[in-house]
């Protein structure tokens, strides 16, 4: 039987008037990212860069990455604020087997290559890690499209002034020509003092913290 968090997925699909279209499945998925090799836009690693470059590979060989990416809008949606949809897709009580039948049913209207990809998730049992597997993918699409990801953390709110001058900052020394800068900011008290920046791949620590960290580990 249906979950009452499948229910309402799936209603709001049908409101949103896709057509309904049948499930590929976990093997069409795995074999459209088994062929030939897919040059991925910038390396990333861990367990959701592992799923969401499956799935971008499996987006470009199937040419379908415009509607996956409308579907992952969606789902984006449901996984912030669906409170039901959440818990569902986070509740280790349910089993695999469910999960997969009922994503079946929540996908339903979505793109092949879209459901394919929620099947191997509810069947590896990782629907819990659906939300960061869709950060690290938008990480992917920016990359592609020429955007690059910074995250600057501080120990206090930045003014306007100061986050002037760290995005020129960034855009100069690490921006390639025709690349466009996406800046988050974070603010953790824990650093104390200075500010650690997260630039693609590149990671720069200019804390208070770290240095007195370094300072410590000298001592001993």
């Amino acid at each position: 039987m249906l979950s009452s968090a499948a229910k309402i997925a799936a209603r709001g699909a049908r409101v949103n008037g896709v057509a309904q279209m049948r499930l590929t499945g976990a093997r069409g998925f795995a074999a459209a990212a088994d062929k030939k090799p897919v040059e991925l836009p910038v390396q990333l690693y861990g367990l959701s860069a592992r799923y969401a470059n499956a799935l971008f590979v499996a987006c470009q060989r199937a040419q379908t990455l415009p509607s996956v990416e409308q579907d992952l809008a969606t789902l984006k949606e449901w996984s912030t604020s669906n409170e039901t949809f959440k818990s569902y897709i986070n509740n280790p009580v349910i089993s695999r087997q469910d999960k997969v039948k009922d994503m079946s049913k929540i996908s339903e209207g979505m793109n092949d290559t879209t459901r394919g990809f929620l099947t191997v998730l509810a069947e590896n049992g990782r629907l819990n890690e659906l939300d960061k597997v869709l950060d690290t993918f938008q990480i992917l699409l920016n990359a592609q499209r020429g955007v690059v990801e910074a995250t600057v953390t501080a120990a206090e709110d930045l003014t306007s002034k100061q986050l002037k001058s760290i995005e020129k900052a960034i855009t100069s020394g690490y921006l390639d020509k025709g690349q466009s800068l996406n800046l988050k900011v974070k603010v953790d008290e824990g650093i104390v003092g200075g500010l650690q920046v997260q630039i693609g791949d590149r990671f720069l620590d200019l804390s208070v913290a770290s240095q007195m960290n370094g300072i410590a580990k000298a001592i001993a």
